[in-house]
């Protein structure tokens, strides 16, 4: 007898379905191996627990192993291996409090992520990583795609190793626009880098946002150490400049700009130009020991360079490049590519070309001039020289 009993067990726990209990409200799908009213307003699910809710974009899930719903105050309770999905983002968590209605929460001991680019484009250097990864302490859900995290982290890295990643005591991160960080720590592979206060931290769909880029540090024997911050500023789609300010304790300072734009297939250009103010200065054994002392004398330089291409009509089109610096001397003493640094010649041109059926029209001016040394140089070019066809 005792055996049949045992038997009828096993199968009854063999067979056991998950409850669906009866619509509430908030709630538009629910699953689980337990459903128990415990009041009025007062509904428990135990047990792979699924619960649904919201529409279109608002829409979320949970997964857990016990949630509550308080119905009279849109209140939500979940803990066990929570899980969070709500319009691509994803959030894990050992313990959850919701509100239904607003869509605000707080995670205890949580991690998640979010999709913060769903077209991956190519670039010469990569495409960009299509998720960003957050954890923390308390992360706090206070709106659609906002978050704030305390003592956590986020990184855009998905490696399981990250290369990156930024720690703060305190984080807010609002999704497709930007994070501010408290106390902020970036890591490279695990090994602190530096410490900041304050962080702002931009994380725009596009890629592209207006903010100080990261401050760059140095060290030369001419110039000796060096600090370099610029500014991006995002005019638009099509437009963005940077402006550059380096400052040398050897020698001085140095301002720049760049400036690239797109006005459409075929019309597109670039520019830089960089301003050089130094004072005197000496190096000791330059060229190696014994060689003696190196006197560099007080000078302002500049330098020019661009192309641009711009599409007149449908049969014409314009053309034009600059590659001028000057002081030869400053242009091959401190670049560091092999090309800058041995370039002896500063150019400019443009032209004009245009096609009508089978007849042809090109103007073309250009200069070159070439060093010889730091004073002597051949110049050579021709102005317009219009021809046609």
């Amino acid at each position: 007898m005792a055996r049949l009993i045992l038997l009828g067990c096993l199968v009854m726990a063999v067979m056991a379905r998950p409850v669906h209990a009866q619509p509430i409200a908030d709630i538009s799908e629910q699953r689980s191996f337990l459903f128990e009213r415990l009041a009025e307003n007062h509904y428990r699910w135990t047990d792979e627990v699924q619960l649904s809710g919201g529409t279109g974009d608002a829409a979320w899930e949970f997964h857990a192993d016990q949630v509550d719903l308080f119905s009279d105050e849109s209140r939500l309770l979940a803990v066990g291996n929570v899980v969070f999905t709500s319009d691509g983002n994803r959030i894990a968590a050992d313990r959850v409090e919701f509100d239904t209605e607003a869509q605000t929460g707080t995670f205890y001991e949580a991690s998640g992520s979010t999709i913060i680019v769903e077209d991956i484009e190519p670039s010469m250097f990569g495409p960009r990583e299509p998720e960003m990864r957050f954890w923390g302490e308390i992360i706090e859900k206070t709106g659609p795609r906002a978050y704030r995290l305390t003592r956590g982290g986020f990184t855009s890295c998905v490696q399981p190793t990250p290369r990156w990643e930024v720690k703060a005591t305190t984080l807010m991160i609002n999704l497709d626009e930007y994070a501010v960080l408290r106390n902020a720590v970036l890591t490279v592979k695990g090994v602190p880098l530096f410490y900041l206060p304050a962080m702002y931290y931009p994380i725009q769909e596009d890629g592209r946002a207006t903010g100080f880029l990261m401050p760059t540090y140095g060290a030369s024997t001419i110039r000796g150490n060096s600090i370099s911050n610029a500014f991006f500023w995002a005019v638009n789609r099509s437009h963005d400049a940077t402006v550059y300010h380096d400052w040398f304790t050897a020698t001085g300072q140095g301002l720049g700009a760049d400036y690239q734009y797109i006005l459409g297939p075929g019309s597109q250009g670039n520019v830089r130009t960089y301003w050089l103010n130094e004072r005197e200065t000496s190096v000791l054994d330059q060229f190696g020991p014994g060689t003696g002392e190196t006197i560099f004398p007080a000078r302002r330089s500049y330098e020019l360079r661009g192309t641009a291409q711009h599409r007149i009509s449908n049969a014409l089109t314009a053309r034009g490049q600059i590659d001028y610096f000057s002081d030869i001397t400053v242009q091959q003493t401190y670049h560091t590519n092999i090309y800058d640094a041995s370039n002896r010649s500063r150019t400019f041109g443009g032209n004009v070309t245009g096609s009508w059926g089978s007849y042809t029209l090109s103007g073309t001016g250009n200069f070159a001039e070439t060093f010889f040394g730091a004073t002597e140089s051949s110049l050579n070019g021709a102005g317009p020289r219009v021809s046609f066809d």
